[in-house]
């Protein structure tokens, strides 16, 4: 099926039967009845027990170094989240690191078995080994999907160790989405009840994710439901408090980052972490955790931009972050960084259905792999080496039938690791020699891998650039010796390495694939333990028989500071002595009017460094011309020199004829600056877009007030000198509810046949989607039927292909963001029984016979004659309109007095 096809969930029978053929480890029986308690927020000194109750009114914890000495009580708090949702938690203190302790709980007369618990060692341990499991996205309530992954990991585990897996692994670390929403419902019986096989013995550590913000949008829940306000690590208290937390294990800083809840605080709060990581002799490792990952090759785009633009950069100042673990991706996936030494993988656990051909996908260099499996990882810390290693095991796919899903059988997918301390590989060298012009096709060649360490080589970066400094870049390629990515398709659905067979010490310069032009170009390796080599030496080269290009220029940013240095990067110039470069405010005509700075360039390709002082609150731009002239040989690029705003909005949801009111900061203050407001999807100044509204900010600060504003999906965003120069950021926000709309040709679907639902006025987000329910069923509570992205559009349409959709009534509306916030209206539309073949008249006129059945409509039918009622001549086929339809059909009455017709259904 494509994704087109894909069903969500089990109204159409595809999970059910998934449910019924899923297979348990062998000897698995199922979670014991019972009593099942939950660890979490481990200490060398402490931990915390927790479990829900439907009614009763206390809880006691007992316990002792053995299971027949359970001489120590600690009291569980009461907390009635709900009516039947009574939530117990206490903590059990005075415990030494390093050690096994036994408990039980009980409330009243119901009394739990007796459970087994390993406390961590001391914050600092640099001896031994701690091992963490990891598994993503539970998420789904309606089957057992997590269970029987928590199952095979731990049948795996204790297999591979012979021993309990408490004796094994230390803790269990989840990227979040732990529910589907953030309901008591979801809490108690899918994240507690799922994780009810091994929660008694490991303790776990959550992450959030966009699924618990749904419904729990304050995260009141989840803060009663987790004990994580009063951990830090180096004493850097997070201001989040639960939202986002850090903690100090043995040698190793784990760091639980929101994607949901970005901002200046969370940045802040990572700086502090970070500058304390840098020094602090205590540690020697730091693992991050983000949900919504770093990267991603399926459903390009929904990613955390955060983290991967603002957070990761702060996290690879220090050499101790070696990785960063992410989910949101209903699959596995692992990555190394481009420009850092750091992994980041995507644990995607057993969530919806996510598989190739589904979305909109792309082959990101940054990604060795991507297998669309349910999997589990688990990471072995060796802390005196001060080395990680990790596997990954896999369990089912959901591309396989019911029945034969969860056959894997804990196949081992994936390893790697990352050691501190070992030598970076040597320094490669290109071995073409470019004596004379060449003519593509043509392979850059370097030399082969060499290493003082034992570990082999991962990858080649190579970069070909039109200038010395490798800032415009025509070729920036990293190549992985494996790169897993899509798989080969009905019956097996088993990855695929696109990279198998090709030489990684070559890189192929197709013909045509550069314009003739002077190059630069070098090489570096990357080793198994993610560390790359110096570059090699840069050699120059000159294409000649290939397409002639265009100059053009370049600027990095389009926006510089008050006395900021800048460059300016040309490219295919004429080649002539005397081409140059100038610099003009906006508006100005070179020749009459002389240059505010300029220089002349050096060859064809090149980078010219400008350092002039420009005057703030100016839209400027640069020009190429020819041979001391003022013939311009390429397009001018504009940019704009002075301060780059800030703009917020008071909320991020207004209601209708709400005022919004935008706050700006560090403008330029010019009296023709101004702030508009746009529709999402619009460009201001481009094909005739004016915008929604606008107002002129003559100040350096302050606040605007919009009011009025038509329901919709917006963004604010911050133009200078009464044009379309954007020099801010955009801020989205909306006005009213239900702003987008949904609406089908017809609300009656004949069964089985393929209906269309158009959409208007979306977000704009890539996994906004399209979801039918029964009529009477409430989204987040009622599972779905099924359901479409429709890659992040605003406006368009997508077809549903669902030939097995039950007659019935049901409702289609847009939901936003992978969540169940309803943001169309609904529109109730009728699955209608097939309507069966009947003949319903006949009458003969003439030499012809007229026929009326009932019919499907859009369906096509073949109507046949006979003369014997043995063999059967076809007449026509014909597509009915409408449920009735009447044909006429000829025969030669003088050929047989009786003549016989028949209608065939063809399906």
């Amino acid at each position: 099926m494509n994704r087109a096809q894909f069903l969500r969930l089990s109204a159409l029978g595809t999970f059910g039967l998934a449910t019924r053929g899923l297979a348990f480890p062998s000897g698995y029986t199922g979670i014991p009845s019972g009593i099942r308690p939950y660890l979490q927020t481990p200490r060398p000194d402490s931990m915390w027990v927790s479990w829900f109750s439907d009614n009763a009114p206390s809880g006691l914890i007992e316990w002792g170094s053995s299971p027949g000495a359970l001489v120590n009580s600690v009291a569980a708090d009461l907390d009635v989240l709900g009516s039947g949702y009574n939530y117990h938690a206490g903590r059990i203190t005075g415990l030494s690191p390093n050690s096994y302790y036994y408990y039980r709980v009980s409330n009243g007369s119901t009394v739990s078995e007796v459970f087994r618990f390993r406390t961590p060692p001391p914050a600092g341990t640099k001896t031994g080994r701690m091992r963490v499991l990891v598994m993503g996205d539970n998420q789904i309530i309606a089957e057992n999907r997590y269970e029987k992954l928590i199952a095979c990991a731990k049948a795996k585990i204790e297999s591979l160790y012979n021993k309990p897996i408490e004796e094994v692994i230390d803790f269990i670390l989840m990227p979040g989405d732990q529910v589907d929403v953030g309901t008591l419902d979801h809490y108690r019986n899918l994240h507690f009840k799922q994780c009810g096989l091994i929660s008694p013995n490991i303790p776990i550590m959550t992450t959030i994710g966009n699924h618990e913000t749904y419904y729990d949008t304050g995260m009141n829940l989840y803060g009663r439901i987790f004990r994580y306000d009063d951990i830090n690590y180096g004493g850097v208290t997070s201001p989040g408090g639960e939202k986002y937390y850090s903690y100090q294990l043995a040698n190793i800083a784990f760091v639980h980052t929101s994607s949901e809840h970005t901002g200046a605080e969370q940045k802040g709060w990572v700086r502090s972490l970070v500058d304390v990581l840098k020094t602090d002799s205590t540690t020697d490792l730091c693992i991050s955790v983000c949900h919504r990952p770093y990267q991603a090759e399926q459903y390009v785009g929904d990613i955390s931009g955060w983290f991967r633009s603002d957070i990761m950069p702060i996290f690879a100042e220090t050499e101790k972050h070696v990785m960063n673990i992410g989910a949101h991706h209903h699959l596995y996936a692992r990555g190394q960084t481009r420009e850092w030494p750091i992994y980041h993988i995507i644990s995607g656990g057993t969530a919806w259905d996510q598989y190739w051909g589904q979305s909109t996908e792309l082959d990101m260099d940054d990604v060795q792999k991507t297998i669309a499996n349910w999997a589990w990882q688990l990471m072995d810390f060796d802390l005196a080496a001060r080395r990680m290693d990790v596997t990954c095991y896999s369990e089912a796919n959901v591309r396989l039938p019911a029945a034969t899903r969860w056959n894997y059988d804990s196949r081992m997918v994936d390893s790697f690791h990352r050691q501190l301390g070992l030598a970076l590989p040597s320094q490669p060298s290109l071995t073409n020699t470019f004596s004379a012009p060449v003519t593509l096709p043509l392979s850059l060649q370097c030399s082969a891998f060499a290493t003082s360490t034992a570990e082999t080589l991962n990858s080649t970066w190579f970069q070909v650039a039109s200038d010395a400094a490798f800032t415009s870049l025509k070729v920036d390629k990293i190549r992985d010796f494996e790169n897993l990515y899509g798989d080969t398709g009905a019956p097996l659905y088993e990855p695929v390495d696109i990279n198998a067979g090709i030489n990684l010490l070559q890189f192929p310069l197709a013909a045509n694939s550069l314009p003739n032009g002077s190059y630069y170009t070098r090489v570096r390796h990357r080793d198994s333990n993610a560390a790359w080599s110096p570059w090699s030496a840069s050699k120059t080269f000159e294409v000649t028989g290939s397409v002639v290009a265009d100059p053009k220029i370049t600027l990095a940013k389009k926006v510089y500071a008050y006395t900021e240095n800048f460059s300016v990067v040309y490219e295919n110039g004429p080649g002539n002595a005397k081409d140059w470069i100038g610099i003009y405010k906006k508006g100005q005509s070179p020749g009459p009017v002389a240059s505010t700075s300029w220089q002349y360039v050096s060859g064809k390709s090149g980078t010219l460094n400008f350092t002039t002082d420009l005057a703030a609150g100016q839209e400027w731009f640069a020009a190429f011309f020819a041979n001391d002239g003022y013939t311009e040989v390429a397009p001018r690029v504009p940019f704009y020199v002075g301060s780059t705003p800030t703009l917020t909005t008071d909320k991020t949801a207004y209601a209708e004829g709400e005022t919004v009111n935008v706050t700006f900061a560090n403008a330029p203050g010019s009296t023709k600056d101004w702030i508009g407001i746009y529709k999402v999807g619009q460009t201001p100044g481009v094909g005739g877009v004016t915008s929604t509204a606008y107002q002129y900010t003559p100040a350096a600060s302050g606040t605007k007030s919009f009011a009025n504003l038509p329901k919709g999906y917006y963004y604010a965003v911050y133009l200078v000198n009464d044009g379309y120069f954007e020099i801010s950021q955009r801020v989205a926000f909306s006005v009213g509810s239900q702003i987008s709309s949904v609406s089908m040709a017809s609300n009656q679907v004949p069964s089985g046949q393929d209906f269309t639902v158009n959409f208007s006025n979306g977000p704009g987000i890539p996994k906004d989607y399209l979801g039918i329910f029964k009529q009477g069923e409430t989204p987040g509570v009622d599972v779905l039927t099924a359901y479409l992205y429709f890659d992040g559009k605003t406006n368009g349409s997508a077809t549903f292909h669902l030939p097995n959709l039950a007659p019935g009534n049901y409702f289609v509306a847009m939901y936003t963001n992978d969540s169940y916030t309803e943001v169309s209206n609904r529109y109730n539309f009728t699955v209608v029984a097939p309507t069966p073949l009947k003949l319903e008249q006949s009458s003969i006129e003439g030499n012809q016979m007229r026929l009326r059945f009932s019919a499907q409509p859009g369906k096509n039918y073949t109507v046949q004659r006979s003369v014997d009622l043995q063999t059967w001549q076809p007449v026509r086929t014909v597509v009915p309109s409408s449920s009735s339809h009447e044909e006429l059909v000829d025969f030669d009455r003088s050929i047989n007095e009786r003549c016989f017709f028949r209608i065939l259904l063809q399906e």
